[in-house]
């Protein structure tokens, strides 16, 4: 081979490593911006610690037992039973304009209308976690001058038990009920809307009534949905 071929052909190899490592370096940063850049990742990674965990905004004790159309059910000292809707039930529809208790006296049945949540002129039911008769209802529950307390001052109903046994043996309790509410909470993650910021409050916090963010016309059959009183 005579020496100016050889000159042609390695100038032509070294011409062809120069467009790889050219086309090397272009595509890199290419690439990099058409999957959003590292600025667009952190805003990813951002929205996504914002978002998926919304189970950590809902108050899960490990004191009483769950239904699951969200309401509880705590056994006290005297052998009656304290119910009442629980923290996600709450949060999902928001302030309430008032509440429709049944009268004392009146009998309950468990996974039966129970009472109902008044709120935008709509009423929801909601479930009763256990039979029996109601002996006493909470009128001051949910007042809207002070912080709700789902499982403290807010309770709704206490109730003379009447299969007390059979009923809790249905319930969510024993470490179970962290992993139904995490169940619960995706499965609303699911439904918001994309545009974050009608979502979430100052510092972070989802909206109270998440349910009229989501649906603001039909957010009444959003709640009975998770309630279980849907007509569907």
């Amino acid at each position: 081979m005579m020496p100016h071929d050889l000159h042609a052909m390695y100038s032509a190899k070294a011409i062809e490593y120069l467009i790889a490592v050219a086309f090397l370096l272009l595509f890199v940063p290419f690439w990099s911006l058409l999957n959003g850049g590292p600025a667009a990742r952190r805003v990813k990674v951002a929205k996504r610690a914002l978002v998926p965990r919304l189970v950590e905004w809902f108050n899960v004790p490990e004191n009483v037992y769950y239904h699951p159309g969200h309401a509880w059910a705590r056994v006290e000292p005297d052998g009656y039973v304290r119910v009442g809707m629980d923290d996600f039930a709450r949060k999902l529809v928001g302030p309430l304009a008032g509440l429709r208790l049944p009268a004392p006296g009146t009998r309950v049945e468990q996974s039966e209308p129970g009472w109902a949540l008044l709120a935008d002129d709509r009423a929801i039911d909601m479930l009763s976690p256990v039979d029996g008769i109601v002996v006493e209802t909470n009128a001051e529950a949910f007042r809207s001058d002070r912080p709700p307390d789902p499982y403290g001052r807010d309770w709704l109903l206490k109730i003379k038990p009447e299969k007390l046994i059979a009923n809790l043996k249905t319930l969510i309790v024993n470490g179970t009920e962290r992993r139904w509410m995490e169940l619960n909470a995706d499965t609303l993650r699911l439904r918001l809307s994309p545009n974050l910021g009608l979502l979430y409050q100052d510092g972070g916090a989802p909206v109270d009534g998440l349910a009229r963010t989501i649906d603001p016309e039909n957010w009444d059959e959003l709640a009975r949905e998770y309630f279980l009183t849907s007509e569907e």
